[in-house]
């Protein structure tokens, strides 16, 4: 089975034009967008937050601590509340993320701006993937605090000291090497679950651990460097995006880069991708087909024609 990172960009590209371009519909255009919005909740970082200037300086300082000290109960009872309610938000935004994506996948699929029935209909597919990735983030988490842990301890003799010595640097090397290769990890992970599970998911109608057996028997095994392959193509693509991404911005005024209005404004990047992604999929077999009555090199309607035979338009 010839396996290519570089077949599937034009059909992706010809499913992006098709899907958006022929006709052009704004109506659809928009309802794409917001589900473009949804699967990418959570995923791009927000602007910092700008420091109000120091007006009084250290006494500020002071204030605040002598009224922490007189307000412990008050204090502890608003941490506890701040950090409870960022949880509830974050978890609420990965939920709708979730079921977002399959949204995304179906409307590109289907060729529709469709937003009440995919959300019904993909509710098992989206509440499995959120609590998979929920589980998995934890996971992630406990293995970085072994790393951080681990660091600690190889350095608490310089650190009970009070001195950069022998242990300090060796915490650094063996921390930052461990460090790398856990980022290299969630690289290889996010790239796995959003790329090969959620259209696995998607197209087989399963949760996200029987997808996830599905996905890596059949599509990452004995294709890893295919794998390897596909992640580095995505990422030189990805380069190329930012720069009209960038560029959009600007020219824009930087409301391109407004929440919602990014994901309509970019949506063809977002669409291609998916696209792509579709499409390197498609090369594994007539089962995972997911543009089913159109040739991803010509747009041709294949409808009617027996499933594997040639396109009478372009050959293919």
């Amino acid at each position: 089975m010839n396996i290519s990172v570089i077949d599937p960009i034009t059909p992706a590209w010809n499913h992006m034009v098709r899907i958006l371009f022929k006709p052009f519909a704004f109506k659809k255009w928009l309802a794409l967008g917001f589900c473009a919005f949804l699967a990418q909740c959570g995923e791009q970082g927000g602007n910092g937050f700008n420091s109000f200037p120091n007006q009084s300086g250290s006494s500020r300082v002071d204030d605040t601590k002598i009224w922490i000290e007189n307000n412990v109960g008050l204090f502890v009872t608003i941490l506890a509340g701040g950090i409870l309610l960022f949880l509830l938000i974050s978890l609420l935004i990965a939920w709708i993320s979730s079921r977002g994506k399959f949204m995304l996948i179906d409307g590109i699929v289907k060729n529709r701006g469709a937003i009440k029935e995919p959300w019904a209909e993909y509710k098992a597919e989206g509440n499995s993937l959120f609590l998979f990735s929920l589980v998995l983030g934890f996971a992630l988490l406990f293995v970085l605090a072994i790393i951080g842990g681990l660091a600690t301890l190889i350095a608490l003799p310089d650190i009970q000291n009070e001195t950069f010595g022998s242990g300090a640097i060796a915490a650094i090397v063996v921390g930052g090497g461990l460090l790398l290769v856990y980022l290299l990890g969630c690289i290889l992970l996010s790239f796995f679950v959003k790329v090969l599970l959620v259209p696995t998911m998607y197209l087989k109608r399963v949760g996200a651990i029987e997808g996830w057996k599905i996905a890596w028997n059949q599509l990452l095994k004995g294709h890893a460097w295919q794998s390897i392959l596909l992640l580095l193509m995505m990422f030189l693509l990805a380069i190329g995006a930012g720069t009209v991404a960038m560029f959009a911005v600007c020219l824009t005024c930087c409301i391109a880069a407004l929440p919602y209005v990014s994901s309509v404004v970019l949506l063809p990047i977002s669409v291609f991708f998916v696209c792509y992604a579709l499409c390197y999929i498609q090369q594994f077999g007539s089962e995972w087909n997911f543009f089913k009555s159109m040739c991803g090199y010509c747009n041709y309607d294949l409808e009617g024609l027996d499933e594997g035979s040639t396109c009478p338009e372009c050959g293919k």
